[in-house]
């Protein structure tokens, strides 16, 4: 089945004609979730200060490996950018023996966009109305309790497992192709629980269709009151951020590379755009990354998670 393609025109034919072709900029996770959202509040203001027509497609699959695979194998040309995250770049290939791709060689990676906390959330009519309720249950309910997540080898899947590992509770894991399936599913009550990013999750949290359980934010987090860290109940093992950056294949040109490290970092520190990421869940650096610093923050994400995919056992759907 072909990917869902949403054009964006986001500024005349003549300035793209004078600023280059279009380029495609992959989201490897379906509409809806912090990789999408990322892509749809970043890529106007990016195309404009580009002078370039920018096509967002979503081709979601195997816990975000499609997408990336895509980008690694494109022209290293500027035309084929993506969205990376903690999922196909930092997790998911660590899962499998062959991977194909290395996501430290076979990627130029730009800019760190935006980071964003995992949440764990249950539908708003859930019995469940605090983290320890709903541990007893998990624990003690012989058929345990589902939990659904943005894919399998994604952060929140190792969140889950890591959980269930540190505290004997029952606890099932229900992989989606993102947040927006997911999400769905835990408000019809299709699924008993859900761990995800917290960005994609504003609408139904502010809506009252979900509420927020825990948050593995380092501090309490402001846009959630009231809702206790991971740290704060026993658990900092869990404490992590997801992360959202732009990259591209090896080998794109230094030149380019540093331009758009330049205006993305422009873009979001802007008031207006900053507002709108964090009305999204989604929240810049404290400071500024330059796409070598961009390249640590890959490598050592994959370093640290490693041994839980190891111990859990996961393999990418």
């Amino acid at each position: 089945m072909r990917a869902l393609l949403t054009l964006l025109l986001l500024v005349p034919l003549a300035a793209a004609a004078q600023g280059g072709p279009p380029i495609r900029m992959i989201v490897p996770f379906a509409p809806g979730g912090a990789s999408d959202t990322t892509a749809r509040l970043v890529v106007p203001p990016l195309a404009a200060a580009l002078g370039r027509v920018i096509v967002i497609e979503n081709r979601p699959g195997a816990g975000g490996m499609l997408g990336a695979e895509a980008i690694a194998r494109a022209a290293p040309d500027g035309t084929t950018l993506g969205i990376s995250n903690t999922s196909p770049h930092g997790i998911v290939p660590l899962a499998q023996e062959r991977p194909p791709y290395d996501s430290d060689r076979d990627f130029t990676h730009i800019v760190l966009v935006a980071e964003t906390p995992t949440v764990l959330l249950v539908p708003a009519g859930s019995r469940f109305h605090g983290f320890a309720d709903y541990l007893r249950a998990a624990e003690s309910w012989r058929q345990g309790l589902s939990f659904a997540s943005t894919g399998i080898g994604s952060l929140q899947h190792l969140q889950g497992e890591l959980l269930a590992r540190l505290t004997g509770a029952r606890l099932i894991h229900v992989p989606y192709r993102g947040t927006g399936p997911a999400l769905q599913d835990l408000v019809s009550g299709q699924v008993d629980s859900l761990l995800t990013p917290l960005a994609g999750t504003t609408g139904a949290l502010a809506g009252g269709q979900a509420r927020a359980l825990a948050v593995s934010s380092a501090e309490p987090f402001a846009a959630l009151p009231g809702v206790p860290t991971y740290a704060a109940l026993g658990f900092p093992q869990l404490t992590a951020t997801s992360w959202t950056g732009i990259s591209g294949p090896r080998g794109l040109p230094p030149a380019l590379v540093a331009r758009i490290n330049a205006e993305v970092n422009r873009i979001t520190a802007a008031p207006d755009l900053a507002r709108r990421l964090e009305a999204a869940g989604l929240y810049p650096p404290a400071r500024p990354l330059d796409a070598a610093a961009y390249q640590r923050v890959v490598a050592d994400f994959a370093t640290v998670w490693g041994p839980v995919v190891k111990t859990a056992g996961i393999r990418p759907d």
